[in-house]
């Protein structure tokens, strides 16, 4: 057989993952069907296109017509998930009617969340709560995760609740074309997959597994054991097997201990010695069983190595490395906001509705007509008689006086509150004085334009301005622009004393300015803290020095974030004094290098929306 080449073996490495994958997302579809609702349901992670269409529409074919199917609209809105007032049916018969929600419509049938990654937590913990109710109530949920690689995940009280995973990314037309067997659609299991047992020492491997992995809880735990449960009677076995547990690892949390498309030749059978076997166990820290002849008659002797020794790769850190290995991790409670841009500010004149309230956000912002006739429907009747009894005394000068349809007091006045991602913007002041000035300017340089890259999927925005002879100047206003600022960046001046002072005091006033106009300022301070001339242009250095420390005190005040950076060839106490009275992160750069300040500012920035 012909060695493969370079090129034709990492084809060969993609197919046959999309394989893999194509078949492990299979699996969780004929789970999903036996499982229902007592797992969940499905962390689809997947872009929009063919491949997932169809497999949601094979996968509906699974489920059948007895399971209806309800999709969440993106943006919707919370009394249309928990069910409002109907106005036109309201208006109509003249009593309140109340229209049904989404949750009441999607109970014991199927839930479709498209973008999940950004439900509001609002709106996911409602989905949450519905999860929670009992089984024949609750709805099975299929959350499709569109998110990118630099993106949030899946919220955490969405996916902690959701027991399979499949990922669809780099699966081929050609591993989906051929049609499934509809023979070996499985009936549904329903509650038979509970009788299936499991031993206490595989339960306790899979524990420290899923602890070991990042995943403590208990409800990840409880999902591992079903899906091994659902695979040990999909296998018509009354027991849980260890092929089981690492079949439900995989499903259930991404982890793969080897490749699936390259089993082990079936002439070889290692022989594992029982010292080896103990010694494994003990390195995976299970615990000793107290009777060795009662587990020599329910299991054999080598039934925990591949546990044990995937235990012990996950403590390591070892199955990082492994390029088979698709280690997902599941949403923390600590993880980032949804999206890809900044801080979210309310109450802003702009953005997404995200509530109603009683009060304007803004002086001039005008109630919701549909909000309000919502809140003044239940009052008509009410209204509508205490006025009949106000106006009989003049009935006869008020016969032809006009009688509105509906009765709205200033109370029922309702206001759509907006909000929207406020972007970040990355302020760098530059000493460009001095003799190593062309360095600092050409690291500083690259590194704005490798910032910017990062940036303009975040809609944050990068500024520039150096300081040196008497006074600072604007080079770079704010811009995500990478062709502007690569033409203004290509002939920077350098040379001359420190107006220290002068550069604080600019980067001071862009950065309220920038704040003024909706975006968070990260200030990046780039000097080796040596100022010499006052705001004035003289060169005063005792003076300069006491203007220095006026201006720090007040960033300070105005919290800013400042990011303090010493460029000089050695450590100076001044750039250290200096950020301390600014409140600024310090960091020494000795050999400043553009990717070391790039990813130095972005984690910065990062922080700042956070």
């Amino acid at each position: 057989m012909a060695e493969l080449g370079a090129h034709e073996a990492f084809e060969q490495a993609l197919d046959i993952r999309g394989a893999e994958l194509w078949a492990d997302a299979q699996l969780a579809a004929e789970l999903l069907t036996s499982g229902r609702s007592a797992i969940g349901g499905l962390w689809l992670k997947a872009r929009a296109g063919g491949v997932r269409d169809l497999f949601l529409s094979r996968l509906q074919d699974r489920l059948g017509t007895t399971m209806p199917w309800t999709r969440l609209p993106p943006g919707t809105s919370m009394a249309n998930l928990t069910g409002g007032i109907d106005l036109a049916a309201t208006a109509k018969q003249g009593k309140l009617v109340r229209q049904q929600g989404i949750l009441s419509r999607a109970a014991g049938g199927i839930l479709l969340i498209p973008m999940a990654e950004r439900l509001d937590p609002a709106l996911a913990a409602l989905v949450a709560n519905a999860m929670d109710a009992p089984s024949d109530t609750s709805p099975v949920v299929i959350a499709l995760d569109e998110s990118l690689d630099d993106e949030a995940p899946l919220s955490a009280t969405i996916g902690d609740r959701l027991a399979l995973r499949a990922d669809l990314d780099g699966i081929g037309w050609h591993h989906v074309e051929a049609e499934p067997d509809r023979s070996a659609f499985r009936r549904t299991l329903q509650d038979d997959w509970r009788r299936a047992r499991i031993e206490d020492s595989l339960l306790k491997a899979l524990a420290g597994i899923a602890s070991s992995a990042g995943h403590p809880s208990s409800r990840i735990l409880s999902h591992l054991v079903r899906t091994a449960r659902l695979l040990a009677r999909r296998g018509d076995r009354d027991a849980v097997e260890e092929a089981d547990l690492l079949t439900a690892l995989r499903l259930c949390l991404g982890i793969r201990l080897a490749p699936v498309s390259a089993p082990p030749p079936p002439d070889v059978e290692p022989q594992v010695p029982e010292e080896h076997t103990q010694a494994s166990e003990n390195e995976g820290q299970q615990p000793n069983d107290p009777d060795p002849e009662a587990k020599a008659e329910t299991s054999s002797p080598t039934e925990l190595d591949a546990l044990t020794e995937m235990l012990a790769a996950v403590q390591a850190g070892s199955l990082a490395t492994d390029p088979w290995l698709t280690l997902a991790q599941r949403p923390t409670r600590g993880s980032g906001l949804a999206g890809k841009s900044g801080g979210v500010r309310k109450n802003a004149r702009r953005g997404r509705p995200f509530g109603i309230g009683l009060t304007p956000p803004y002086a001039e912002a005008r109630p919701d007509l549909v909000a309000t006739l919502r809140a003044a429907a239940p009052f008509q009747k009410i209204r509508a008689a205490q006025r009949r009894a106000i106006g009989q005394s003049a009935a006869a000068s008020t016969a032809d006086a006009f009688t509105p349809r509906a009765f709205v007091v200033k109370d029922d006045f309702r206001y759509v509150r907006l909000r929207h991602a406020a972007p970040s913007t990355a302020i760098f002041v530059v000493d460009a004085s001095g003799s190593t000035a062309l360095e600092r300017l050409g690291e500083t340089k690259g590194a704005i334009e490798q910032l910017l890259a990062r940036c303009y999927v975040r809609r944050d925005e990068v500024a520039l301005i150096s300081f040196r002879g008497t006074e600072a100047e604007l080079l770079l206003p704010p811009t995500r622009s990478l062709t502007a600022a690569k033409r203004k960046l290509s002939g920077l001046p350098g040379g001359g004393p420190t107006p220290l002072a002068a550069g604080l005091k600019a980067g001071l006033e862009l950065a309220l300015s920038v704040e003024r106009r909706g975006s968070t300022p990260v200030l990046v301070l780039l000097t080796d803290g040596s100022g010499n001339i006052a705001l004035d242009g003289t060169a005063d250095r005792t003076r300069a020095a006491e203007e220095l420390s006026h201006l720090a005190k007040t960033c300070n005040a105005r919290e800013l974030r400042t990011i303090c950076i010493d460029i000089a060839r050695r450590p100076r106490e001044s750039v250290t004094h200096l950020a301390s009275m600014l409140g600024a992160d310090l960091h020494i750069l000795r050999h400043a290098d553009a990717r070391r300040v790039s990813h130095l500012v972005d984690l910065s920035m990062q922080e700042a929306r956070a």
